[in-house]
């Protein structure tokens, strides 16, 4: 009986690790851990929270913006001021148990050196 409580505590407090490991809260962003990629955006998409997501040419990664770009700015201006356009995304490097689906928060936008979105 002993054995079998050890065990179901045990498995408890792994769950809960692993949990704690897979939503841990994003770090804010530095130049520390602050990561730069660039290329053309290939896709805009928006979540059904209104949030952007872009997709570059010759990338697997997804670029997440968790905010509107411009509350002024419609999704579909977006998309037709962005699509084939060169840009720099700066994201946190941060890992979680969820990387595998190549998701990455965005913490600034630069379009041709002008920022169109900095989280900062």
């Amino acid at each position: 009986m002993q054995t079998k409580k050890i065990v179901v505590a045990s498995i408890f407090l792994l769950l809960m690790i692993t949990l704690g490991i897979v939503f841990r809260p994003l770090p804010p962003a530095t130049p520390d851990n602050t990561l730069r990629t660039q290329g053309t955006i290939e896709q805009v998409l928006e979540t059904q929270n209104k949030n952007v997501v872009f997709k570059l040419k010759d990338d697997d990664r997804f670029y997440y913006i968790q905010d509107d770009l411009e509350k002024e700015r419609s999704f579909r201006e977006l998309q037709r001021e962005l699509s084939g356009k060169p840009v720099e995304i700066y994201y946190v490097k941060h890992w979680t148990a969820v990387d595998p689906l190549r998701v990455k928060h965005v913490t600034k936008v630069h379009l041709n050196k002008l920022t169109l979105y900095s989280s900062n």
